[in-house]
Formats: structure tokens, sequence, C-alpha cells
């Protein structure tokens, strides 16, 4: 007799819940979305144009550093990046740098895929990011000018960079240096917005 009599009033419970929950979908109207956002845009006012929302943007990282590893180990560099972007989806930047040290004194000339952005923290500040290569034309004070390459990746947040780079250098009289550099830099990212993105003018 327990059993019929439990299963009874499970049944009763499970319609009751059922019913409930059908009551409560009738009576709450369907949420709108678009509409919602809509009304809470009118009701707050125009969006602020941000410069973080420009369709262009110029980008100028002067920085000055110390190069350490060879060929010469420790020498100093003072150089300056250029860098275009379109809203993070294309960015590219190039830029010389001159580096000199107590047996070699180089030029370089950057082409890279990266600039100046925004970077999210405590408090908005500007960085630099890049991967790079690089041409190098150095002057050993003992074998003379070599040509070389290097590729290499760059980053800054805030004031303070830092840089590794990999590539070698020949004289014409077939004298090799070796590259292999870890770059401490201090650098001043700034950053221009060139246009904006007709997405967030305002209407009117």
């Amino acid at each position: 007799m327990r059993r019929p009599v439990i299963c009874r009033a499970l049944i009763l419970v499970a319609v009751i819940a059922a019913a409930g929950h059908a009551a409560g979908q009738e009576t709450l109207p369907p949420r709108d979305v678009d509409s919602w956002h809509k009304a809470l845009g009118d009701a707050v006012g125009t969006e602020i144009l941000d410069p973080e929302q420009s369709a262009w943007s110029l980008g100028l990282y002067p920085n000055l550093g110390l190069a350490l590893g060879p060929p010469d180990w420790v020498a100093y560099q003072i150089g300056g990046y250029v860098s275009l972007t379109r809203q993070g989806r294309f960015s590219i930047f190039t830029g010389y740098t001159y580096e000199r040290g107590p047996g070699e004194e180089t030029h370089m000339a950057t082409l890279g895929w990266g600039g100046v952005r925004r970077l999210s923290g405590a408090r908005p500040q500007r960085g630099f990011y890049g991967k790079f290569l690089r041409y190098r034309r150095m002057e050993d004070f003992d074998h003379g000018v070599h040509h070389g390459l290097s590729v290499g990746t760059e980053t800054n947040a805030g004031l303070l960079g830092f840089s590794m780079e990999v590539g070698a250098a020949r004289s014409p009289q077939n004298h090799w240096a070796l590259v292999v550099q870890v770059g401490l830099k201090v650098g001043i990212p700034v950053f221009i917005p060139l246009s904006r993105d007709s997405a967030t003018q305002p209407e009117g």
C-alpha cells in the first residue's frame, strides 16, 4: 500500500512544478537584447570617441639601450621605429638603429610586423611589440666592413624594453661575425590617431 501512495505523491508534485514553470514562462516577456542595448544607449548618450577606435594610427618609438652579446659583447644603441596600424588587423613598422662598441660601429635598418599598441592593466599605458628582419652594415675596426642579416623580437611596456636577436654578417674578405644579442632598452611609445572608424562616429 505504501508504494502506490508514494508514486501518486511524486506524480502530483511533478505536475504542479511543471505547471508553475509553464505559467512563469507565459507571464515573462521575451528578451530582445538588441532593443535593450538601443534603449541603454539612448539613455546614456552618444559613445565618447576613443583614440583606440581609430581606423588608422601612427606609432613612434624612440629608444636607447645596451646590446649584450657578440659581435662586440657590450655596445650601446640609439634608434627609433615608426609603425602604421589599422585596428589590430594590420601593423608594420620600420626604423633605424645605430650601435657602437669597443670594436665595431654598426648601422641597422629594420622592417617588422608589429608596432605601438595599447596595453591592458591597472592604468592605461602604451607599449611596443614586434618581430623583425634587420639589415646590418657593421664596420669592424680590425676586419673592415661587414654586411649581414638578423632576425629577432622586441617588446616594451611603458618605458622598459627587451629585445633578442640572432644573425650573422660577412666581409668581402670572407670574415664572418656572429650576432647573438640581448637588448635592454628605455623607450617612449607614442600613439597618434590618423582617422576614425566610421562605426564609432556619432549620427547626425
